[in-house]
């Protein structure tokens, strides 16, 4: 016990370590880009690091950026634990936000019951587009990432169609749903901004994760596949169960993904395109976290604060809101290909040689 507790919170505090230089390092790639690009440089470098937390409004904002990159976070990090590489996480949102709209619209929307069945109804409908490339790839050897992204572009497609011709208010010419009933939104937790349930739903759902992953028999296995899927299979673990059913449960958790989307108090209605692109975001959020479930939400906090304050840049400065998109690719590469700090090995030679000097002395003793 003694030994392994230190090596695991070296661990931590390696990873925790690389994923502050790598944001410090993007924020001094932004600072240049913003010293080239703005001109009042000043200014737009103070609101990227300070507006998110300049109002009641911008912090609502901002937790809410935080609960929905959590809910993506953890649904990549689902299928990546099983070595899987599913882009599907898109198609999922959808899905689950058009079967968590239909509830709200029916009469059950108008009763207590509206937000967990609504919720209920999404994971289920995720799941099902989670299971779909996950048998593909088990039964028929499909590429899970061509099946995925072809069905993100059939759930985005069929679902803009039915909100233009179906559920759209009919002669208002507007591509979202009328209002759900205020017993099928979120409640606020501060009121008269976004920071509502959603935050709570996405915290439940990280602990869900970690205690399937790490306190479960089917927890145990999906690790063991994902390390080594032919050892697994040596040992009698089905790998290919194993792998289907964690991209069903991710599934799930990107069709919870889409309820808090639409039933949220930013929408409160289905509107097309009404992620914004922001499930792929999970994809920085499970790399940077190591596909660890508790890690996310922390990475989803640092994250979505650059991405608010990336996004009021450029409402209030000269600079254009791209730039998180630079901080992002910049962090990715960071972390994703372990980078060292230049020197380090020399500086690791010197202390090795330093504690050898002071250590030899007393082993002659």
């Amino acid at each position: 016990m003694s030994t392994s507790s230190p090596s695991r919170f070296a661990l931590v505090g390696r990873e925790v370590a690389r994923a502050v230089i790598a944001l410090a390092i993007a924020l001094l790639v932004a600072l240049v880009v913003i010293l080239a690009t703005s001109a009042d440089p000043a200014k737009a470098f103070s609101t990227l690091l300070t507006a998110p937390l300049s109002s009641n409004r911008t912090i609502g904002l901002w937790v809410d950026d935080v609960a929905k990159l959590t809910l993506t976070g953890l649904a990549f990090s689902l299928v990546f634990q099983a070595k899987q590489f599913s882009m599907g996480v898109q198609g999922q949102v959808y899905m689950g936000g058009l079967f968590a709209a239909l509830v709200a619209m029916s009469p059950i929307g108008a009763t207590p019951f509206a937000i967990p069945v609504a919720m209920a109804a999404a994971m289920c409908a995720g799941a099902v587009y989670g299971f779909m490339p996950g048998y593909a790839k088990a039964r028929f050897g499909a590429s899970e990432i061509v099946s995925s992204l072809m069905l993100n572009y059939i759930a985005i497609l069929v679902v803009n169609y039915i909100i233009r011709a179906h559920l759209a208010p009919a002669g208002s010419g507007q591509l979202v749903t009328a209002k759900f009933p205020e017993t099928a939104i979120l409640p606020a937790i501060i009121p008269g901004t976004r920071f509502d349930l959603g935050i709570v739903i996405a915290l439940a759902a990280t602990v869900v994760v970690w205690f399937l992953l790490y306190r479960t028999n089917w927890g145990l296995k999906l690790r063991l596949v994902g390390h080594n899927a032919k050892f697994a299979e040596y040992s009698g673990i089905r790998s290919s169960f194993i792998m289907v059913s964690a991209m069903t449960l991710a599934g799930s958790f990107g069709g919870l993904l889409g309820a808090v989307f639409v039933q949220g108090r930013a929408f409160g209605n289905l509107a097309q395109n009404f992620d914004g692109n922001m499930a792929f975001e999970g994809i920085l959020i499970a790399i940077v976290a190591r596909n660890k479930p508790l890690a996310v939400p922390v990475v989803a906090l640092a994250y979505g604060y650059l991405r608010q304050g990336a996004q009021l840049m450029g409402i209030r400065t000269d600079v254009p809101t791209e730039m998180i998109s630079v901080v992002q690719a910049i962090i990715i590469l960071l972390v994703a290909s372990s980078f060292t700090l230049p020197g380090k090995k020399f500086i690791g030679r010197l202390m090795g040689r330093s504690q050898t000097a002071t250590t030899a002395p007393e082993a002659a003793k």
